[in-house]
């Protein structure tokens, strides 16, 4: 719980980025926080470490100019990538473990294909294909004639 307080903590201050300046002792701060924690006896200890070892590619260097786009990414909320235990444990079962990720992918493929093989899909959408409009040709070369208009 201690790794998933944290990145909440850190979403916040960055929800609230224009109320409240965020410096670089704030985000120094939150990376020795992230650093720090040990997962050696932790269930999903890999799994920290990997999410840890993505936070730290997209720390920022600059001490006055610095970006924090690629950070508001890394640690935005997905069901991809959850930092809480129970939706941790979830993804596991169904993604990671052997003997289960079998039973939930096959399920999670076959409604993606009855997805695409509906056939409510295809007829529903009208084309915006109009074959009487008139088609403009626009020669390959550099062509241009004196006056033509184009930047030369």
């Amino acid at each position: 719980m201690k790794f998933h307080n944290t990145i909440i903590a850190l979403r916040d201050k960055l929800a609230k980025l224009e109320e409240v300046k965020l410096t670089k002792n704030d985000i120094d701060e939150f990376y020795n926080k992230v650093n720090s924690l040990d997962f050696r006896f932790s269930l999903f200890g890999k799994y920290y470490q990997k999410y840890i070892d993505n936070l730290n590619r997209f720390k920022p260097l600059e001490e006055n100019d610095f970006d924090l786009t690629f950070l508001k990414i890394a640690i935005a909320e997905d069901q991809w990538k959850p930092t809480e235990f129970p939706p941790v444990l979830i993804y596991h079962i169904k993604y990671k473990y052997k003997l289960t990720s079998k039973f939930f992918i096959s399920r999670q493929k076959k409604e993606n294909l009855k997805k695409l093989n509906s056939p409510g899909k295809v007829t529903k959408g009208d084309s915006k294909f109009d074959s009487t409009k008139t088609w403009t040709r626009i020669p390959i070369r550099n062509q241009c004639e004196s006056g033509c208009g184009c930047s030369e």
